[in-house]
């Protein structure tokens, strides 16, 4: 049986427009690869990372010190990708970038 590991880590929101639909979407969406409880609080709140629709919920403005709660088996691997999420501010990734390529009509 696999043990169960547990994390809690500070966060800060440093993108632009806070915890706006888009970093909630990466944000789940990369949540949704681990296996373990992912939880997002803010004081006298706790949402499921794995939820964009909670997520929105925080309402976090720039800046907003959240705390990134995780547990089980895949935690210690969930806990460092999504603090680096918020760590870059959400940035697209190189791949995310890249404008796609121009068609020639005509």
């Amino acid at each position: 049986m696999a043990e169960t590991q547990s994390y809690r880590r500070e966060v800060t929101v440093k993108s632009e427009h806070g915890l706006h639909i888009r970093p909630c979407t990466v944000l789940a969406q990369s949540a949704m690869k681990f296996q373990s409880r992912i939880h997002l609080n803010k004081p006298g709140m706790q949402v499921d990372a794995k939820s964009i629709l909670d997520l929105m919920t925080l309402a976090a403005a720039p800046g907003a010190v959240l705390e990134l709660e995780v547990d089980g088996p895949d935690a210690a691997e969930a806990i460092e990708h999504l603090a680096a999420l918020f760590d870059s501010g959400f940035a697209p990734t190189p791949a995310e970038a890249k404008p796609s390529a121009a068609v020639s009509v005509g």
